[in-house]
């Protein structure tokens, strides 16, 4: 399958303030490789913070790295135009702060349209609204008259309008009742069949199991581990993976497994493997470096192997 998309040895630092007077580096990203390929929906799975929405932002431009690439069909994202922006777009975790509340849906819609200065917009528009499932007459109405769901379908109207080939979905069914989560994710799929590719960002791994081809797992902004969703799922390598399961939520109480992590804060050091900290396999080497390793054709980034 062909390459889209590839991010190499990408890392983002922010500065954050430690003091009056001084600031000290954070690293939000910390040399991830990974690709995306042509019609493939690419799971990235991980905790609050462990700067999943920062490589999304890098990806749509939204951030620029501090070392690293990004390339799109072979060309650097950084040195494209706005042909970048019509082939590659997003959908955010809230439908609810993405939509223009003064805004027609068919206008919200229509709007990328006017900005690559598009014909047959009503047209196109249409034809969105009603690929995303909705009635066309909704297209007169504004975002607060529509339910959760209805918004997050407006959304990715909005997103395909213009037949991108790569979305960027950033947790696009948090803020959503579970039972329209599903409904969303279904979309999801079907536009996958249409040949378009998805970044689809989560903490939720219950929803890569459902929707995802491959899976990057990635925390203290590394990547952890990353290959097909059925091996990583079912024979998890990182021992930080293997937390991530052992803390699905169950259907009963019955089904609970003991974790073998402690719930406290754990502070993501500078160097070595971010999970350290709290990893039950611990080796000195983990505080100071990380083996990147291939393991029948997947890739994991820890000194177990």
């Amino acid at each position: 399958m062909d390459t889209l998309l590839r991010v190499k040895n990408l890392t983002k630092v922010f500065k954050v303030k430690r003091g009056l007077f001084r600031k000290k580096p954070f690293y939000a990203l910390r040399n991830v490789s990974l690709e995306v390929r042509k019609g493939e929906i690419l799971g990235v799975v991980g905790e609050s913070g462990s700067g999943k929405t920062t490589l999304g932002k890098v990806i749509l431009r939204l951030e620029r790295p501090t070392s690293g690439e990004v390339t799109f069909e072979g060309r650097d994202i950084f040195s494209m135009g706005k042909e970048y922006t019509r082939m590659v777009s997003v959908v955010f975790q809230d439908p609810r702060n993405s939509l223009n509340p003064r805004m027609k849906v068919k206008e919200i819609v229509e709007e990328p349209l006017l900005v690559h200065g598009e014909r047959n917009r009503r047209e196109r528009v249409i034809q969105a609204i009603r690929r995303v499932m909705l009635e066309p007459e909704l297209a007169e109405r504004k975002p607060d008259d529509l339910s959760g769901g209805q918004r997050q379908r407006v959304a990715i109207a909005r997103a395909i309008v213009l037949r991108p080939k790569l979305i960027v979905a950033d947790e696009p069914t948090a803020s959503l009742d579970v039972s329209v989560q599903w409904e969303i994710l279904k979309l999801f799929m079907s536009l996958k069949e249409e040949g378009i590719a998805f970044i689809f960002i989560t903490h939720d791994i219950r929803v890569i199991e459902k929707i995802a081809d491959r899976v990057t797992v990635i925390y203290g902004g590394m990547v952890m581990e990353l290959g097909p969703k059925g091996e990583v799922l079912r024979e998890p390598l990182h021992p930080y993976t293997r937390f991530l399961l052992s803390n699905v939520p169950v259907k009963h109480p019955r089904e609970r497994r003991g974790t073998e992590f402690e719930e406290v804060e754990y502070e993501i050091p500078e160097e070595g493997c971010p999970f350290a900290p709290r990893c039950p396999d611990y080796r000195e080497e983990c505080s100071f470096r990380v083996r990147r390793s291939e393991v029948n054709g997947r890739v994991v980034y820890c000194n177990l192997y």
